[in-house]
């Protein structure tokens, strides 16, 4: 029974204080069957009902990077709902026609998925996901203060917006330098209540995409390493040299050797494709990403680990600039780091001093 309550506590912050959900709003919820993750849906499908919101569950099968969404899906999202929340074992799937032809936002950029196009380009909706969630990583996480999580990230993002270069250390070996300077931070605070915004929950993260081009050095990933539908702690460090903004070299044990394959089949179908952009850039430094959360534990789910306060993670493959397209983006960690921007110190070993 106390699971069930907390399981209940959780769904409903993260439909009120994240999102702001209104009577009569149109609540998708797009899941898998069984599991944690078609349970939390159903909560929050009762908390939505509860709030006198509209909610629809959409299910389909499991996805992930190299699969495509269920048309059922895409029509769902085609609606346009006030609200979309995706809770499922991997990914919402690729669009086929975003993919092929792509759609064109009223901002004027192109997206090749209609849930970004609807979210960002758009600005119809409000949305929040968190694949591969778990019950026990939604009740702990969701249900945090919200207020001082974003006066740190607010905090976080301005400095990232004053520089104009990146330096990321650790003990581990990481020496990596990268340009921001064009760039905003951006962040995840579970702050979703207007068109437009959405983002992970659980929530606790400050990011910046680096300047194409510009990351020179070696990340050496020692704590989660995603591997698309699943996380796992490297059995050796994974060393990654990176050259002009891509990654030239990966090194380490079985888990290098996993990453590496991984990366080398998404540039494949990209090939297949016939889209040379994509087949580039899916090795290509997409993110640096600052952990905040103060509940996250490190539970070999990308999800919760990325937003773990005191690491750090890098994505290799797309960024969110829009501006570097790859059919990949996987985030992996870095402990214990040391954040300069412009040479001022302002992650100490994993902890904020701005």
């Amino acid at each position: 029974m106390a699971n069930d309550e907390e399981l209940r506590r959780a769904a409903r912050i993260a439909l009120t204080d994240c999102l702001a959900v209104k009577e009569g709003e149109r609540v998708l919820i797009i899941t898998n069957l069984g599991g944690d993750v078609y349970e939390i849906c159903q909560e929050i499908f009762r908390q939505a009902a509860e709030l006198k919101a509209v909610p629809v569950m959409v299910v389909q099968q499991d996805k992930d990077n190299f699969t495509f969404a269920d048309p059922a899906v895409l029509d769902a999202i085609k609606g346009e709902p006030e609200v979309i929340i995706s809770i499922g074992r991997g990914r919402i799937g690729k669009d086929p026609y975003g993919m092929r032809i792509g759609y064109v936002g009223r901002d004027g950029q192109k997206y090749t998925h209609l849930y970004n196009k609807v979210l960002d380009g758009d600005k119809r909706s409000r949305s929040f996901w968190s694949p591969n969630c778990t019950r026990e990583i939604f009740e702990r996480g969701v249900p945090i203060d919200y207020a001082l999580l974003r006066r740190n990230a607010k905090a976080l993002k301005e400095r990232i917006d004053a520089g104009k270069m990146v330096r990321v250390t650790s003990p581990a070996g990481t020496d990596l330098r990268f340009g921001i300077e064009g760039r905003r931070g951006r962040y995840d605070d579970g702050d979703f209540t207007l068109p437009g915004k959405g983002g992970n929950l659980p929530t606790g993260e400050v990011y910046v995409s680096p300047a194409n081009g510009t990351a020179e050095g070696v990340i050496v990933f020692d704590g989660t390493v995603d591997l698309d539908v699943h996380a796992e702690m490297p059995d050796v460090p994974v060393r990654v040299r990176f050259e002009k903004g891509f990654a030239v070299e990966i090194t380490g044990g079985e888990t290098a050797r996993k990453l590496d394959a991984l990366l080398e089949r998404s540039a494949a179908m990209a090939r297949e494709q016939g889209k040379e952009d994509e087949e580039r850039n899916t090795r290509h430094l997409g993110e640096l990403g600052i952990g905040l959360n103060p509940k996250a534990k490190m539970s070999c789910n990308t999800l919760e680990d990325e937003k773990v306060g005191g690491t750090v993670h890098f994505a290799i493959g797309m960024n969110l600039e829009n501006d570097a397209h790859a059919l990949i983006h996987l985030d992996s960690l870095v402990l214990r780091p040391n954040v300069y921007v412009d040479d001022e110190l302002v992650i100490k070993e994993g902890r904020p001093l701005v």
